[in-house]
């Protein structure tokens, strides 16, 4: 090699990006559904990610129905035919965008936040203990049994490793390991970073569709983005799944910002069911964006077309049923559920509860977890009122697993509730941005739609 020559990329690394890109070439293939007029190339490239990802964890899912082992040649061979029959029947849109050219100062900072963190991930210095522990032990065990060992996580004192929990990033993890040919940890680090630049993406289309101005938006994605840096440096969160709901609840903003249309649906559809893949806190998440977005569809309005509302209702929901009746089965089949979960609730314990999540705040966010405080505020502005009641009934759920746990609450909100911060503070600080600034004249656009509205694709 010549002197000043840069030196070459592990294996593993090439093998992890090639995962990433592939699984989001193959959800572009669904962009008939997915991607609209009102999209832009980084959001559609948000929404064909979580697509192709959540296409990997049903194929797997169902290779494992069908007792087929994992290996790298039937996986692909299986999302290559998904995404050509996609590909072949769903209807293409007539659209194009190109990547933005005009990018500003607080998307440079952004940038960088997101390869500093990125540095960080992969000298493994910021691994959480739970890839130890929990995500990346299960990710090495699929890899090698060729799927899910549920007899492995079924076993008594397997418990630590969260048995009951959804599989997508250990099945990502495993994949990527299939395609370098072994595990390693800092290849599995790049779908922590992969998930932080996604969030940001998702974030800047928020803040776009809104009519935000450019300081708004500039200065929003820099702190957002050093914000989730600084915590996800600070306190080691490479490796977990917590960046995923994150992701999902963030990808979430634009539909829920937008008018009700069948493109939306299928993007709250995909994304619902993307977040009951990750955790066991994403199946209450899913729930929530679909009751969210069902209750703002003017069903009133589909007596004249009752097809329509059984198409959107079909499209926000059985992609997240696909996810979680197999989960429920297995979970139920393997008595994976454990006791110490969940217990009666304990309303008595709401003051302890209350003044141990404040505190647990003090050390991890820098002031900034305090931003979850605004959120019934969010609620005073129409535009913001589904986000405030997803971000609020995600909250309450939160406070429901801490009051009905059957042991003392306070270590637990002390271990975990600055990383459950991390799921709703990216989406909460993108609507505080969003209500110090009115839209530009004309650009609000009204919550009800005409059924024609509604059926349109775009």
């Amino acid at each position: 090699m010549s002197a000043g020559a840069p030196l070459p990329l592990p294996l593993p690394l090439l093998a992890a990006a090639a995962v990433a890109a592939a699984l989001t070439f193959a959800g572009s293939r669904f962009r008939g559904v997915l991607a609209g007029p009102r999209d832009s190339a980084l959001y559609r490239l948000v929404v064909y990610a979580l697509g192709g990802q959540l296409a990997l964890h049903l194929l797997l899912t169902g290779l494992g129905l069908a007792g087929v082992a994992w290996r790298l040649p039937a996986v692909a061979a299986a999302l290559a035919a998904a995404a050509a029959l996609a590909w072949r029947w769903l209807p293409a849109p007539a659209d194009r965008t190109r990547l933005p050219s005009d990018l500003g100062w607080g998307e440079g900072l952004a940038l960088g936040a997101c390869l500093l963190f990125t540095a960080f991930a992969l000298s493994l210095w910021i691994a959480i203990p739970d890839f130890v522990y929990h995500w990346g032990l299960k990710g090495h065990r699929f890899y090698l049994a060729g799927g899910v060992d549920y007899r492995y996580l079924a076993a008594p004192w397997n418990w630590v490793v969260h048995p009951d929990y959804p599989n997508l990033l250990p099945e990502l993890y495993a994949v990527t390991a299939m395609a370098a040919g072994r595990f390693d940890e800092p290849a599995m680090m790049l779908w922590s970073a992969f998930c932080f630049a996604l969030l940001l993406a998702a974030v800047r289309e928020a803040l776009r569709r809104t009519a935000a101005g450019g300081l708004v938006t500039q200065a929003a994605l820099a702190g957002i983005a050093m914000a989730l840096a600084a915590y996800g440096i600070g306190n080691q969160s490479a490796g977990g799944a917590d960046w995923l709901i994150a992701l999902a609840l963030a990808a979430a903003l634009p539909p829920l910002l937008s008018p009700v249309d069948r493109r939306g649906a299928a993007q709250i559809g995909v994304i619902a069911a993307f977040a009951a893949a990750a955790k066991v806190e994403g199946v209450a998440l899913a729930a929530i964006l679909i009751g969210i977005y069902a209750a703002r569809a003017p069903w009133r309005r589909f007596k004249a077309e009752p097809g329509e509302a059984w198409r959107i209702a079909a499209t926000l929901g059985l992609p997240a049923a696909a996810v979680i009746l197999p989960w429920l089965g297995a979970v139920w089949r393997y008595h994976l559920f454990g006791a110490y979960n969940s217990g009666p609730l304990a309303p008595e314990r709401a003051g302890r509860v209350l003044a141990a999540m404040l505190d647990s705040l003090q050390g991890s966010w820098w002031g900034f977890g305090y931003g979850l405080a605004l959120l019934p505020l969010l609620a005073l502005d129409r535009r913001l009122r589904a986000v405030a009641a997803a971000l609020l009934l995600q909250l309450l759920f939160y406070l429901y697993v801490y009051l009905s746990v059957p042991f003392d609450a306070v270590p637990l909100v002390a271990a975990s509730f600055p990383r459950l911060v991390m799921h709703l503070l990216p989406a909460a600080l993108t609507g505080a941005a969003i209500a110090l600034e009115r839209p530009a004249g004309g650009a609000r656009v009204p919550d009800d739609v005409s059924v024609e509205k509604v059926a349109a694709w775009g």
